[in-house]
């Protein structure tokens, strides 16, 4: 049986634009493309628990979560990564390296390159409009 990954994304909205981040160049599995604040539950940890450390850890910010919008699996060399997208508030301005408010459009490379965080927010839009 292969391990899994459990996963959350953070949508952050202001306007009709969404926060992206960008990978570092030397990501081992997506480098430099540009997708959505992600990370990992590790132990016992929930969905909102992942939320409130990709906020802390990641950002440098306070993060709310709202809601569950999607969620999807993808099949990996080496694992199963199966994730939530969740809407979320944030409280701060953002101390990643890069980062930026952009259109869902900044998405697409990611999710060709095989990104599930941009894949669930495109697809999650794309029912919307």
């Amino acid at each position: 049986m292969r391990h899994v990954k459990h996963s959350v994304a953070v949508l952050i909205t202001e306007g009709s634009q969404i926060l992206a981040i960008r990978r570092p160049d030397d990501d081992d599995e997506l480098p430099g493309i540009w997708g959505l604040p992600a990370g990992t539950a590790r132990g016992s940890e929930g969905p909102q628990d992942v939320v409130e450390r990709i906020g802390r850890e990641k950002l440098g910010v306070t993060l709310v979560p709202l809601r569950r919008l999607a969620s999807g699996f993808q099949d990996r060399a080496k694992y199963r990564l199966e994730m939530e997208l969740w809407e979320v508030l944030m409280d701060g301005i953002p101390k990643y390296v890069e980062w930026r408010w952009a259109s869902l459009d900044l998405l697409r490379p990611g999710m060709d390159a095989g990104s599930l965080c941009c894949e669930l927010a495109i697809k999650k839009q794309s029912r919307v409009s």
